[in-house]
């Protein structure tokens, strides 16, 4: 049976116990605190910054990590592994794919194989299918089908999110969106999805409940559901109103409730809230 191992980066949002369960090698995202660089997760514990965040008293700036650094995790795994699987944050959201793709140009020829995956999504969207990824090599399948069942679970896995205000994700140039477009979502709390690993505007909502009843439309329009994860920043009673709306569809103690990671937290804002919807396989 081939050695298969999982790769993916910080932005996934993975608990780091689950990670160490299923043996999936986590990339650490850097955050730049003053004078100082820590590597989330490493360095710095998810809750302490956001400590430092909430204070206010710092100057935070989120960075991926170097191809260097993609480039010493990849030669540690030549030899180890037959196989492996490196699942990223979308390339159309930040630069991390691209420096794993740099760093995998660097290795010598050796007999393990790697493979570079666009995962065309962040936080626990990107997360699920890493996990998905990671269970499927513990059960023994074949590389073949893992690449098969992350491609997969790529494209049957949606992501809907809205902010406070547009402000962070403006100035981190995720957006494509037109001025004047822009300018009309100021003050409305649009949803928005991503598509093909771009953030677009999904729906117009004017208020927070209008918006957390649009997440809760996002998923009742799925003609199958087998997984829903809701993610929050920094208001997790919205989380129990919709999970009131979301239980008559899908039962709430099946729903994943998780804080999204400051590495994504920094993009979105303080308020912002999203659900990540897995339809399943049945069809493939």
């Amino acid at each position: 049976m081939a050695n298969i191992t999982i790769v993916t980066d910080g932005t996934a949002d993975i608990p780091p116990e689950l990670a160490g369960e299923l043996g999936i090698e986590i990339v650490p995202v850097v955050a730049h605190v003053d004078d100082q660089v820590y590597r989330i997760g490493v360095d710095l514990s998810d809750e302490q910054l956001y400590e430092l965040m909430n204070s206010g008293q710092h100057q935070i700036r989120i960075a991926a990590p170097s191809p260097t650094i993609f480039e010493q995790v990849y030669r540690q795994l030549i030899g180890q592994a037959d196989y492996v699987f490196s699942i990223h944050l979308g390339t159309r959201l930040g630069s991390l794919h691209s420096h794993a793709v740099a760093a995998k140009a660097r290795l010598p020829v050796s007999t393990t194989r790697f493979e570079i995956i666009d995962g065309k999504s962040a936080s626990y969207g990107l997360g699920s299918v890493v996990v998905a990824a990671a269970r499927a090599v513990q059960a023994g399948a074949s590389p073949d089908a893992v690449s098969r069942l992350i491609h997969a679970s790529i494209r049957h896995t949606h992501a809907v999110f809205f902010v406070d205000s547009m402000e962070h994700l403006e100035a981190s140039g995720r957006l494509t969106l037109a001025g004047a477009v822009l300018g009309s979502m100021q003050r409305i709390k649009p949803l928005m999805i991503l598509d093909e690993g771009e953030i677009v505007p999904y729906e117009r909502t004017r208020t927070r409940a209008k918006a957390i009843e649009g997440l809760f439309t996002f998923i009742e329009d799925f003609p199958r559901v087998q997984e829903v994860s809701v993610l929050y920043v920094t208001a997790p009673e919205d989380v129990e109103k919709l999970l009131d709306k979301v239980d008559p569809i899908f039962p709430r103690d099946r729903v994943r409730v998780a804080r999204f990671g400051p590495a994504v937290a920094a993009y979105l804002g303080t308020g912002a809230m999203g659900v990540i919807v897995f339809e399943g396989l049945e069809e493939d």
